[in-house]
């Protein structure tokens, strides 16, 4: 298995430097000829949403139809597919962001009683105590 940086991944998705695109595009599909899974791990996958966001300025509809894209891929690996998933679908039916949603699931999973935080648009969310 092979992890894969922030930076590799938006090049990869987004295509905005040739070069770098080539190179990236080039590793992944080697990695994937070699039967060599890429890790996107929880941090880079939350940089990458930062980044679409506010670099590229996808829309939420974007934002979640290129994470359920990156799922789908078989060469790509996950730290947590399921919190993923979770997180995406809490996406689609409130307005908090990625990263918020991954962090709540993780918490919970992880065995906490609840997440503190200041941020509203967490408050509906089950086991979220807003300060």
């Amino acid at each position: 298995m092979n992890g894969l940086d922030t930076n590799v991944v938006v090049r990869f998705l987004v295509r905005d430097d040739e070069q770098q695109w080539q190179i990236a595009d080039r590793y992944i599909n080697e990695a994937l000829r070699d039967n060599e899974p890429c890790l996107i791990n929880n941090i880079v996958l939350c940089e990458v949403v930062w980044v679409l966001r506010s670099r590229y300025k996808l829309s939420r509809e974007k934002l979640i139809e290129t994470l359920e894209n990156i799922l789908k891929a078989n060469i790509f690996v996950f730290e947590n597919r399921e919190v993923i998933e979770w997180a995406i679908a809490q996406m689609k039916s409130s307005n908090a962001d990625f990263s918020d949603y991954l962090i709540t699931r993780i918490n919970q999973i992880t065995g906490c009683q609840e997440t503190a935080s200041f941020d509203s648009k967490l408050g509906q969310l089950e086991g979220v105590k807003l300060l």
